[in-house]
C-alpha cells in the first residue's frame, strides 16, 4: 500500500514537470512561428505596386534570374493577386508558369496554366496569351502530350501572321522548341532562323541566343549524320555569347551544355571540358537534376575518352544514381552503356556484359529508336567478343529494325541528311556482309539451327535493306522539285542566283522583249574592309529586301555575283526604269539605316547599266554585254547613276 502511494506522488510529479517544461517550449515555438509569419508578411509588403512591377520587367527582360530569384517572382505572383493588380497579376502569373516549367514542376504547371488559358482578361491581352500558349506547348511536348502538342503547334502556324513581332518571336520560340523534340529538323530551322531575325530587329538579347542555340542544335543533328561543316560550333558558340549578356543562368547554363557536347562531338575535349564544367555549377547552384545527370554524363565521357577510366568509372556510376532518381531514363541507361563501355576498355568483358543485359532488359525505356539501335550496336560488338553467336545476331537484326523505325519517324527531316546517312549506311552495309559471311564460315560446323538463325537473319536484313532503299528513293522522287529550287536560290540573300535569275530571263526573252539591267553596289569594298564581312552581308540582305520591295509582279532579279544583281524587267520604257531605280535607292537607304554597325552617315548607293532587247539584240549574252557597257559608263561617270542604252 506504502509503495503504491509513492508510485501515485512520483506520476503527478512527473507530469507537473512535463508541464513546466512544455509550457515554455509551445510558448517559444509559437513566439518563432508568429515572427517568421510576420517576416513573411513584411517581405510581402515590401512588394509594393512599383516594386512589384519593376520586379517582373526585370524578369521578363531577362535581368533577373528565374530560379535564383524564385522566391520573389513567386511572392510577386501572390501579391498581385491577393491585391487585385489585375493587369500586373496575369503577367506575373505567364511568368509564373515559366517558372513552374523550369522546375520540372509539370503536374503544378498543368493546373496553373488550366487556371488561366481561358481567362477573358488573358485572352485580350496577345502577348500574355502567347506566353501562356508557349509554356502549354512546352508542356505538352516534355510530358510526350504529342497529339495535343501537334493540334497546338499548327494552330499556332496558322495564326502567326496575325501577330505583332514580340508576339510572333514568343510563338517561334514555342515552335521551335516543339520541333527540336519532334526532330523535325527542317522546320526547326526555320523557325529559329526567322525567329532570329525577328530578335535581332527588336534587341531582344534572349530570344536572339535562344534561336541561335536552336539553330546549333540542328546543326550538331546533322553532323550526327556526317554533315560536319564547323556550323554547330559556330552558332553554339554565338549563342554563349548572347545569353552571357543577359542574366538567364539557366539557359546559359544549357548553352554552355550545348557548345560543350558540339565540341566535344568535334574531338575538342579540354574546351569542351570547360564549358561542361560551368554549366554543371549552376545545375549544382539550383540543384536541377536534368542538368546535372546531362553534364555529369557529358564529362564522364570525355574522362572516358581521354583514358582517365577511374574518374570516369566514379561519375558514370554517380550519373547512373542520379538519372534514376530524376527518372530520366534515357540518361539512365545511357550512363549504364557508357560503364559497359569503360569495362570493355579494360578488358572487363564480364562485367561489360552483366551491366549490357541490365540495359537490354530496360531497353524499352530509351524515348527514340536511333538510341536503341546505337545500343544494340554495341551489344551486337561485346556478344561477338563474348562468343555468343546468338544474342549477337540477334541484336544485329534488332539493330537493323529500330534503325528503319528511325528512318520512318525522321522522314520530315532533311533530304541531305537521309542521303549523306544512307551513304554512311551503305558502306556499312558492306563491311557487314564481309563480317556475316566470316561469320557464316565459322559457325559451319554448329548445329543445323544456327544454320537456319543465320539464312532468316541475312534475308530479313536484305527485305530491310531493300525497304530502306525504297523509302529513300521514294522521298528523293517527292522531294526532287523542292531541292530544284533550292539549286537556285542565293543562300545568304534567299534571293535568287546566278542560275537561276539567267533561266527567267532567258524564258522571258523567248517570249517577248524586256530590259535586263546590271547593278553594283558602289564601293562595296570598302565597306567589307572598315566595318567587317558580317556587315557587307547583311548590306547585301537589305538590297535584297529593298530589291523584291521595289519591283513589279513580273518583274525579277538575283544574285550575279559578289556584289553585282542582274535585273530582268518587263518593261522597255526607260522613265519606267530610272523610276523603279530611283525608289529602290531610296528603300535601300532606308532599309540600311537598320544595320547598326553602319555609321548613319555612310549611305549605301549603287550604279545601274541597263540594256533593252528591242533596241539590241535578243540574246541574254550580248543583252548582258551591252547592260555591262552601261554599267561601266555609269561608274565611269561618278557612280551612284543609271546608264540605259
Amino acid at each position: 500500500m506504502i509503495k503504491q502511494n509513492n508510485n501515485s506522488h512520483v506520476k503527478l510529479f512527473n507530469r507537473t514537470l512535463i508541464k513546466l517544461l512544455v509550457l515554455p517550449l509551445f510558448l517559444f515555438v509559437s513566439t518563432f512561428a508568429l515572427a517568421n509569419d510576420t517576416s513573411l508578411n513584411s517581405t510581402l509588403n515590401k512588394l509594393d505596386f512599383k516594386t512589384t512591377q519593376s520586379l517582373v520587367n526585370n524578369i521578363r527582360a531577362n535581368k533577373l534570374d528565374y530560379l535564383i530569384n524564385q522566391q520573389k517572382l513567386t511572392q510577386a505572383f501572390e501579391i498581385s493577386k491577393e491585391r487585385n493588380w489585375s493587369t500586373l497579376h496575369l503577367e506575373a502569373a505567364a511568368l509564373y508558369a515559366e517558372l513552374l516549367f523550369r522546375q520540372e514542376e509539370y503536374d503544378a504547371l498543368n493546373t496553373h496554366i488550366s487556371n488561366y488559358i481561358n481567362n477573358k482578361k488573358v485572352l485580350k491581352q496577345n502577348d500574355i496569351y502567347m506566353l501562356f500558349l508557349e509554356a502549354q506547348l512546352k508542356y505538352l511536348s516534355q510530358t510526350k502530350k504529342l497529339t495535343q502538342a501537334k493540334d497546338l503547334a499548327i494552330h499556332l502556324e496558322e495564326k502567326i501572321a496575325q501577330h505583332s513581332s514580340k508576339e510572333k518571336i514568343i510563338i517561334l520560340r514555342a515552335l521551335a522548341y516543339y520541333y527540336t523534340d519532334t526532330d523535325s529538323l527542317r522546320k526547326t530551322l526555320s523557325a529559329a532562323l526567322a525567329g532570329l531575325e525577328l530578335a535581332m530587329k527588336d534587341d531582344d538579347m534572349a530570344s536572339q541566343a535562344y534561336f541561335l542555340r536552336k539553330v546549333a542544335d540542328a546543326y550538331n543533328f546533322l553532323n550526327d549524320r556526317g554533315v560536319n561543316d564547323g556550323k554547330a560550333v559556330y552558332y553554339a558558340k554565338k549563342a554563349v555569347e548572347a545569353y552571357e549578356k543577359t542574366n538567364d543562368g539557366l539557359f546559359t547554363a544549357k548553352a554552355y551544355w550545348s557548345l560543350g557536347s558540339v565540341l566535344l562531338e568535334t574531338n575538342n575535349p579540354q574546351d569542351a571540358l570547360i564549358y561542361l564544367n560551368k554549366a554543371l555549377h549552376y545545375f549544382k547552384k539550383v540543384s536541377m537534376k536534368k542538368g546535372l545527370a546531362f553534364a555529369q554524363y557529358s564529362i564522364a565521357n570525355i574522362q572516358y575518352k581521354q583514358g582517365n577510366y577511374d574518374t570516369a568509372i566514379t561519375l558514370a556510376n554517380e550519373n547512373i544514381e542520379l538519372a534514376r532518381a530524376a527518372g530520366i531514363h534515357d540518361m539512365h541507361l545511357a550512363s549504364m552503356i557508357l560503364l559497359a563501355d569503360i569495362y570493355i576498355k579494360q578488358n572487363l568483358l564480364d562485367k561489360a556484359n552483366q551491366i549490357n543485359d541490365k540495359v537490354f532488359l530496360n531497353i524499352d525505356k530509351f524515348s527514340r529508336s536511333i538510341y536503341k539501335a546505337e545500343f544494340l550496336g554495341k551489344r551486337y560488338e561485346l556478344k561477338r567478343q563474348l562468343n555468343y553467336i546468338d544474342d549477337a545476331f540477334e541484336a544485329i537484326g534488332s539493330k537493323l529494325i529500330y534503325t528503319k523505325k528511325h528512318y520512318e519517324a525522321t522522314s520530315e527531316s532533311n533530304i541531305k541528311t537521309l542521303q549523306v546517312k544512307f551513304e554512311v549506311k551503305e558502306k556499312e552495309d558492306k563491311i557487314l556482309q564481309l563480317e556475316y559471311e566470316k561469320n557464316i564460315n565459322e559457325l559451319q560446323v554448329k548445329e543445323e539451327h544456327q544454320q537456319k538463325i543465320i539464312w532468316r537473319l541475312s534475308a530479313s536484313i536484305a527485305f530491310i535493306l531493300v525497304i530502306v532503299s525504297l523509302f529513300l528513293f521514294y522521298r528523293q522522287i517527292r522531294q526532287r522539285k523542292k531541292y530544284h529550287t533550292i539549286a537556285l536560290t542565293d543562300y545568304l540573300t534567299n534571293s535568287l542566283n546566278r542560275r537561276g535569275v539567267m533561266q527567267i530571263a532567258d524564258n522571258l526573252l523567248a517570249n517577248k522583249p524586256a530590259s535586263i539591267a546590271i547593278v553594283d553596289l558602289d564601293y562595296f569594298k570598302n565597306i567589307n574592309d572598315q566595318f567587317g564581312h558580317d556587315t557587307g552581308d547583311l548590306v547585301l540582305i537589305k538590297f535584297a529586301q529593298a530589291a523584291k520591295n521595289t519591283l513589279g509582279e513580273n518583274d525579277t532579279f538575283g544574285r550575279y555575283g559578289g556584289e553585282e544583281w542582274l535585273f530582268v524587267l518587263d518593261t522597255l520604257d526607260k522613265q519606267e526604269i530610272s523610276n523603279t531605280f530611283e525608289n529602290l535607292a531610296l528603300i535601300l537607304s532606308e532599309y540600311c539605316r537598320e544595320i547598326e554597325a553602319l555609321p548613319s552617315k555612310i549611305n549605301i548607293t549603287f550604279s545601274v547599266g541597263v540594256a533593252i532587247s528591242n533596241t539590241h539584240s535578243k540574246s541574254l549574252d550580248a543583252l548582258i554585254k551591252h547592260a555591262d557597257q552601261q554599267l561601266y559608263k555609269a561608274k565611269e561617270n561618278g557612280r551612284n547613276q543609271i546608264a540605259i542604252a
